[in-house]
């Protein structure tokens, strides 16, 4: 499923239309952020971990980048999330911090 979500995604994009077809659940992701990623981001950056999504050198530029930077932070710390819970959080921090079209 997630590489069927990636290739849509990207057919998308291409169109413009990527962030409509986001497939999540954003307050589930929110929780799951809260959970899983927060506390290491925050013990990095400072504050509530945010900067690392504002900070102007960040990494991730497209909505593929972020996904790809979610399925790397959950293979890197095995957290064993599912497609599902990382499409969630691809959605949550996209619409709170990123802003993907």
């Amino acid at each position: 499923m997630y590489k069927l979500l990636i290739g849509f995604v990207c057919f998308s994009a291409a169109t413009g239309i990527a962030h409509a077809f986001l497939l999540g659940d954003a307050e589930n992701g929110e929780q799951l952020h809260r959970k899983n990623c927060q506390g290491c981001h925050a013990q990095r950056f400072g504050d509530d971990g945010s900067e690392i999504y504002t900070r102007p050198n960040h990494s991730v530029k497209t909505i593929e980048g972020l996904m790809g930077q979610v399925e790397f932070c959950n293979k890197q710390i095995s957290l064993g999330l599912k497609d599902d819970d990382i499409n969630d959080l691809v959605l949550y921090l996209n619409d709170n911090f990123y802003k993907f079209e």
